[in-house]
This record gives C-alpha cells, sequence and structure tokens, in this order.
C-alpha cells in the first residue's frame, strides 16, 4: 500500500474509534440518568434486563473499540517506517487500557445503578 492509503485507513479506523467512544459515553450517560431518575420504581426483572441490556451493549463498543485499535497499530508502524521522522504515537498495549478504562466505567455504572436500587 502507499502511504496515502495507509494514512487513509488510519484516519478512517480513528474516525471509527471515536464514533465508537461517542457512542458509549453517550449510552453510559443514558444509563446513569435512567438509573437515576427512575431506578427505585423498576422491578427486580426490569432492573436485571435494563443492567443486562447496558452491560452487553457497552461491552460491544468496548470489544469494538480494541478491534479497530489492534489493526490500526500495524498501520502506524507500517507509516512508521515508511516516514521514520513522524512519529504516529501507536502503543499496542494503550489498547488494552483503553478497553480496561471503559470496563472499569461500565462496573461504575452499575454499582451505581445498584446503590439507586439499594437506597
Amino acid at each position: 500500500m502507499t502511504q496515502y492509503e495507509l494514512t487513509d485507513a488510519l484516519t478512517s479506523m480513528v474516525h471509527v474509534q471515536i464514533g465508537l467512544f461517542t457512542a458509549y459515553v453517550s449510552l453510559t450517560a443514558a444509563f446513569l440518568v435512567a438509573i437515576y431518575l427512575a431506578g427505585r420504581k423498576l422491578t427486580t426483572a426490569q432492573a436485571i434486563t435494563v443492567g443486562s441490556l447496558y452491560s452487553v451493549a457497552a461491552s460491544v463498543l468496548a470489544w469494538g473499540m480494541f478491534a479497530i485499535f489492534s489493526r490500526a497499530v500495524p498501520i502506524a508502524d507500517a507509516l512508521e517506517k515508511l516516514n521514520p521522522q513522524v512519529n504516529y504515537g501507536a502503543q499496542p498495549l494503550a489498547g488494552h487500557i483503553l478497553v480496561g478504562l471503559m470496563s472499569l466505567g461500565i462496573f461504575a455504572a452499575l454499582k451505581f445503578a445498584w446503590d439507586i436500587r439499594h437506597s
């Protein structure tokens, strides 16, 4: 692939990551607001359903972030080989750290839901 094609692919992947992270933040905010406003009124089955749907959706977004990130790192490495004076800053461990932080956010949101339901 040419440098232009690699740069285009990397830029497209970054845009997908931004979209996935935006969806994750929006989903988490919507879940927190919904639980805050209606959490005490939900039955146990409803709370489990809402919590499960949120967990699955947020986990899919986190997995998507990791999948895109793991595909972007080799492209950034190839670009750095073509143009050594430019550092694209792709670190393989960063994808793991990002997914870990997103997972902590999921658990924190579920803990918040638990606290609202049991207060």
